[in-house]
This record gives structure tokens, sequence and C-alpha cells, in this order.
């Protein structure tokens, strides 16, 4: 259930509007990275995880946030879109919002381009989901630096300041969650990777460039048991394909399968080698799952 309150949550001042800025802010409220985008993404999300009901409320607080810095968006965009209603010379800076949009809001991007719902990223996995977060809150905080570099209007710096000052708050939470999980940062879904193959870089780029560019070494290639294998185009080895025989087994959950389940929760726990159950209840295409309470049975 949404309930409205008619306040913003910050309040938003334009000393003098701009209609061409009024424009780039449409990229926060109708674009890939913007407040609606995040909005429906964390919204989902949250929606999706009847497995984590904890962290389910976590994604419900921030989606709901996040509709309220569209509500701060929009009302920056309007005060700053005003003259495109009482001026021609400002209208002709955007046809498409002025005469298409009458200068107000719409669902597009500072290109025009329409809000699409591929802007998400939604797995149903909960770590996974929570990695995307982080990222997105990134990329939002990249989107108000520059749309602050872009103003000189004192109270529209000071909103997006809030803003942008928001996307690390919810970096914060969104990290909190994912450590709290107590994972390996490499150990994603369920099912192992190959050992060997999973620690091999390979060298793909080499040769010199025209700008200065050779053959680098760094970390990446040797952090996190990494190390540097070459190209059977340069007389290297090439990936150890084959060491790959079948599954390798099941990758360390942490407490992901142990937190408080929604009563829509499936009763499967975990996926384990095994022929389809007969119990329609768990009844899944390929490798299966462990019902609650049922025992690991391996089958080579």
């Amino acid at each position: 259930m949404y309930h409205h309150i008619k306040k913003l949550m910050y309040t938003v001042n334009v000393g003098t509007p701009d209609v061409r800025f009024g424009n780039m802010l449409l990229e926060q409220f109708g674009g890939a990275n913007g407040e609606l985008a995040a909005a429906m993404q964390y919204t989902i999300q949250g929606w999706n995880c009847v497995d984590d009901l904890a962290r389910r409320d976590l994604l419900l607080d921030i989606g709901t946030e996040e509709l309220s810095h569209l509500e701060i968006v929009g009302a920056l965009i309007r005060m700053h879109l005003k003259p495109m209603k009482e001026k021609r010379e400002a209208a002709e800076a955007d046809p498409l919002v002025c005469i298409a949009g009458g200068g107000g809001l719409n669902l597009f991007n500072s290109q025009g381009n329409p809000w699409t719902g591929d802007y998400l990223k939604i797995t149903g996995e909960l770590d996974v989901d929570l990695r995307s977060n982080i990222a997105a809150e990134a990329r939002a905080k990249i989107v108000y630096e520059r749309l602050i570099n872009h103003t000189d209007d004192a109270g529209t710096v000071d909103a997006l300041q809030f803003l942008m000052t928001r996307e690390i708050t919810h970096m914060k939470a969104f990290s909190a969650a994912l450590e709290s999980l107590e994972k390996s940062p490499f150990s994603i879904g369920r099912l192992a990777v190959t050992p060997k193959l999973v620690d091999e870089y390979f060298n793909g780029s080499t040769g010199d460039g025209d700008e200065g560019d050779t053959d680098m070494h760094g970390p990446w290639q040797s952090s996190f048991g990494l190390h540097a294998v070459e190209s059977p185009m340069v007389g290297g080895k090439g990936l150890s394909n084959g060491a790959v025989d079948g599954v390798a087994g099941y990758e360390a959950r942490g407490k992901q399968d142990s937190a408080q389940k929604a009563t829509t929760a499936t009763k499967v726990q975990t996926v384990d080698k095994k022929p389809i159950p007969k119990n329609e209840s768990a009844a899944q295409k390929g490798r299966q799952a462990t019902l609650e309470g049922e025992p690991v049975i391996s089958v080579k």
C-alpha cells in the first residue's frame, strides 16, 4: 500500500530557470540511471524477495525513497522548464518537451528516448541483485556530479547535492546487506565453477599499439589466485579447457538460504545432483533441488 504525502523530501528552490538544464535533468527522471529506474528496480526486487524478509524490507525502504527522489527531480525539471510555457525562444530549445509534453515531465531521457523496463537489473538471486544495486547507485552519483557541474543556480545545486549524497547512503546499506550474507565475493549462484580454469587470466590483447599501449601487467592478472596464460595464437598453451568435466560441485551460500522467509516462499533449499523428484512442488527442469527436510542424495 502506498500513501502520498504532499511534501517533498527535500524542498526545491530554483532561482533562475534554465530550459536547457531542465532538459539535462530529464536524464535523472526517465534515463537509464535515473530515479524511476532505481525505484522500479529495487521495489520489484523486493517484491520478488520471498526468501529473505529482512533484506526485502531494505529493498522496499530504498525503492520507496527513490520515488521520493523522483518527485524532487520532477519539481526541479518543472521549475527549469517553466519558461517554455511563456516564451517562444525557450520553447524552441526543445520542441519535443515543449510541443509533445507541454513543457512538463514525461518518461523519456535528455535525448528524448522513452523510458524502458530494459533499464532494470532483476535476477531473483539476492546477492547478484545487491551487487547490481551498488553499481546503480554509483552510476547515479556520477550523473548528479555532472549535472552539478552544469548549473550555477544555488538552489538547484543544493537539491542535486542532497540527491547525490543519498546515493552513497543507499550504497552503504546495500553493501552492508551483501556483506552480512557472509559469503565469498566470487561465490555466485548455486553451482561451483571449474577449478584451475577459474584462476586463468587470458592474455588476449598483445603487441604494441599506436597510442603507446603495449602488453600491460597489473594485479588483475595475479590477485585472488589469478595467473596469466598466453593465447595459442602467440604460442601459449591457452586456457585449461580440459579441466571441464561436468559440474564441479556446489557453491558456498553463506547465510543466503537461512533468513526468515515469506509464507509464499518455496520449500526448495539447495541444488543437488539427483533425478527430478516425484513431488510436483519441487519439479524443475535440469539439476534439481532438495526439499525442506529431505535428505541429500548425490547421484553421479
